[in-house]
């Protein structure tokens, strides 16, 4: 008999992650929508907000760029077969852009708050000088631009839907949330960031639910049954 499914409690560790991953996004838009609306304006509104409440947003760094990352590890793991086991091309893209991306958060997280201690740490006649420069390598890191996140989506969903992984609605949905992700690398189309933001939340729930109860189809379960339908040994 074929084991059909991903390891339970890979699977839970996964749905686990990608709760944590959903409720990161929902701190990251209520920061912006609700508490700190300005802070993404231009660099005088951002400078005055983080010199107004430099250890609010130290703290929403870590919760947004950090902890996500983290979070992001754990998921992408418990979405695809150890090296012993066979896995997908599709498989394999989305493995190595989910850790790109997690290793890229990660980083863009810790330069956001050591730089912003380092700003808080300088004599007031020092800040207006120095802050240009950090403000330069906050939007150089990709402030806003999703289309990493936008590109893992996409080939994380397109191997669920291949292999027959998860629900064709999920799949479908994730892609077309990938492919919004991905439109905010044209600056013109920078704004879908916020849209990316929303319907990735609705995404990383539905996928943790599945997660949760272990209703994830590994790939090489599928590509056993697939085999066994064509009368082919799959043994090596």
């Amino acid at each position: 008999m074929v084991n059909s499914s991903i390891p339970l409690t890979r699977q839970r560790a996964g749905g686990l992650a990608a709760i944590v991953c959903a409720l990161c996004y929902v701190v990251g838009l209520v920061m912006i929508l609700a508490v700190m609306p300005d802070i993404n304006t231009d660099a005088d509104e951002r400078l005055n907000a983080i010199l107004g409440h430099s250890r609010l947003i130290q703290l929403w760094y870590l919760i947004i760029f950090v902890l996500f990352g983290i979070a992001l590890l754990v998921l992408n793991r418990s979405l695809y077969q150890p090296a012993y086991q066979q896995s997908g091309h599709f498989q394999l893209l989305g493995a190595l852009l989910g850790y790109m991306w997690a290793a890229y958060v990660f980083a863009s997280g810790l330069i956001a708050v050591l730089t912003i201690q380092y700003l808080i740490m300088q004599p007031a006649e020092q800040v207006e000088r120095i802050w240009p420069a950090i403000f330069a390598i906050q939007m150089g890191l990709g402030d806003g631009v999703e289309w990493v996140g936008g590109i893992w989506m996409l080939m994380v969903n397109m191997s669920m839907q291949r292999y027959n992984m998860a629900p064709n609605m999920v799949a479908r949905f994730g892609m077309m949330v990938g492919a919004i992700g991905a439109l905010t690398l044209i600056p013109a189309l920078a704004i879908a960031g916020m849209l990316f933001g929303l319907l990735q939340i609705v995404w990383f729930c539905w996928l943790g639910s599945l997660l949760l109860r272990g209703k994830l189809q590994s790939h090489s379960a599928y590509t056993a049954s697939s085999s066994a339908m064509r009368g082919v040994n799959t043994t090596r």
